[in-house]
């Protein structure tokens, strides 16, 4: 019953995804991009066929609440759009093969920027235009997934996380990521719009201005390096905050809509990232010979690695080597912290990164006083030790997978630097960030197929999170 509801919601998603590349198919048709046109118009056609018969099929099936239906609907509903997604570049590059379009795809659906097909697309317009779209709906997907499906299980300690949005309690966590969407969408497309009028006011070409709004939002380095490296320094500022903005918890940019005040006291894991990037950005002013002129390219240096946007300003891609060492590990100590956890980014997050260091304190705090009481507080909230032993699930499997990945990588050949860097930034989901913490990197069109298969399902489990992943693998979730 479950594997029906299961198909019947991939046929859903899919229409959903066959509906947009009409966007991308008129614009090709409009700039006369007609090799596109033709592979978004095929693309398209088999989405429609094939998400129609998913759909027609087990929409009369009964809903259902099971473990295994909550597990399996994020990573086979990431991986389904993955293959939607990047079936328009394997129909217009086939000799290419299909693993690198699927790694294409997986790259958009789960916000991470990178593509495998660099020096090839960055002059179609409407296939660039499509990756930013499906990133931007991937971006949208991850927050409600979040706000839904891993608060429900509590990945990684999520439940501490006390969203504004209440539902009451539902008869199917279904219910609540179709509420929650609904709930940040229109918020979520707002400031997406906003971000276009601001980056056009402010001498953005327009196509441009829809890339790094798309983006931006979606905290999704999909923008090409040469786009971000014209900006102006108001442009840039503008970027800057509109990474902030997508980096936050949308739970919040929608309680702030509704009561129009900045709740900026009730946002912990806002304040955090502020913090941060006001100490990134002074940490990069040390670490380089910038002037004072360029302090605003060394925030948005912070800003993009905290927001795993990965994309950074000349400043920083154009180091020497003497200074990319200490810069590189200051941005990847940045992005593996991420974002606000009701947000689209990668890494762990700055609630369990906070929860960390708390614990770790009250360990020191308990071998100073063995027979005191010592709890970890979240804001008002005191993590019990299920909540506890989820972070530290998160932690211990985030690790052990980035590792297993760089071992995989360097065994078929890659350099153990550039295995470990693909490896990290395929989890951390800030793909275009490997080119400036490894400049010997030389770019992902680089890469064999079997190459591209790993790094998929790396990025498959950052953005799903490496608990649900791991879940699988339980005894307890096939039995009965």
């Amino acid at each position: 019953m479950w594997k029906s509801r299961l198909f019947y919601l991939l046929g859903s998603w899919i229409l959903m995804l066959a509906a947009l590349q009409v966007i991308p198919l008129l614009f090709a048709l409009f700039v006369g991009e007609d090799a596109a046109a033709g592979s978004f118009f095929a693309s398209a056609t088999l989405a429609l066929l094939l998400g129609g018969a998913l759909f027609l099929g087990f929409r009369s099936t009964e809903r259902v609440r099971v473990p295994r239906l909550t597990i399996f609907l994020p990573l086979t509903g990431v991986t389904a759009l993955a293959v939607m997604a990047g079936l328009p570049l394997f129909l217009l590059f086939p000799e290419s093969g299909f693993l690198r379009a699927f790694y294409d795809g997986m790259s958009q659906i789960t916000t991470n920027g990178s593509t495998a097909y660099e020096g090839s697309i960055e002059g179609i317009r409407s296939i660039m235009l499509w990756r930013a779209l499906s990133s931007w709906i991937g971006g949208l997907m991850a927050i409600s997934f979040t706000l839904s499906l891993l608060m429900a299980m509590n990945s990684g300690g999520l439940q501490l996380h006390r969203s504004p949005l209440h539902f009451g309690d539902r008869e199917s966590g279904y219910q609540r990521l179709r509420a929650t969407t609904r709930a940040v969408a229109p918020i979520y497309l707002f400031a997406t719009m906003l971000g276009f009028i601001l980056f056009w006011l402010t001498g953005t070409g327009r196509f441009d201005a829809v890339l790094l709004a798309l983006a931006s939002v979606s905290t999704a380095g999909v923008v090409p390096e040469a786009t971000v490296h014209n900006l102006g320094i108001f442009s840039q500022v503008i970027l800057i905050i509109f990474l902030i903005i997508g980096l936050s918890n949308w739970d919040f940019h929608h309680w702030r809509a509704r009561t129009f005040s900045p709740r900026f006291k009730e946002d912990r894991e806002l304040r955090l990232s502020l913090l941060w990037i006001g100490i990134g950005a002074a940490l990069l002013f040390a670490l380089t010979d910038a002037t004072v002129l360029e302090l605003v390219s060394l925030v948005l240096a912070a800003a993009s690695a905290l927001a795993t946007f990965g994309v950074m300003p000349p400043e920083i891609a154009e180091l020497g080597i003497r200074e990319a060492l200490p810069v590189a590990i200051l941005l990847m100590i940045l992005t593996v912290m991420g974002g606000a956890v009701a947000s689209a980014t990668g890494g762990l997050r700055q609630m369990r990164v906070w929860l960390i260091f708390k614990m770790g304190r009250a360990e020191v705090d308990r071998l100073a006083h063995p027979h005191g009481v010592h709890t970890v507080q979240y804001g008002n909230a005191t993590a019990e030790k299920r909540d506890l032993d989820a972070v530290w699930l998160l932690l211990g499997s985030f690790v052990l997978i980035m590792a297993i990945g760089a071992m995989a990588l360097a065994v078929l050949g890659i350099h153990f630097q550039d295995a470990l860097t693909l490896s990290f930034a395929a989890m951390t989901l800030s793909g275009p960030l490997a080119t400036s913490a490894d400049p010997s990197f030389a770019g992902y069109s680089s890469l064999a197929q079997v190459d591209y298969a790993i790094l998929s399902v790396l990025m498959l489990i950052g953005r799903v999170e490496a608990p649900i992943f791991m879940a699988i693998f339980a005894k307890a979730l096939w039995r009965g």
